[in-house]
């Protein structure tokens, strides 16, 4: 299954919890840049918020974030189940 930069975002703060960009970027395989582009574009739609705590910005998922995370992680485990 192929997930989206966004999508691999939501699942990535899904499994290891509020993760500031540079951790993000690491796990996802994106530049810095661009994970601070998609995370205010996912802030935007309200799947996401940040909080500054100096001297960093911590991303978590927001409750409606959450459930579409955890639909995207059910799926995609059925997905793989299926192809076994």
């Amino acid at each position: 299954m192929f997930l989206t930069v966004q999508q691999r975002i939501l699942l990535t703060l899904l499994k290891y919890g509020p993760l500031q960009n540079s951790y993000i970027a690491k796990r996802v395989g994106i530049t810095e840049q661009h994970c601070s582009n998609v995370i205010n574009q996912l802030s935007k739609e309200g799947l996401i918020e940040s909080e500054f705590k100096p001297p960093r910005r911590i991303n978590k998922l927001t409750n409606r974030g959450f459930e579409i995370a955890r639909h995207l992680k059910e799926v995609s485990e059925n997905i793989i189940s299926k192809q076994v």
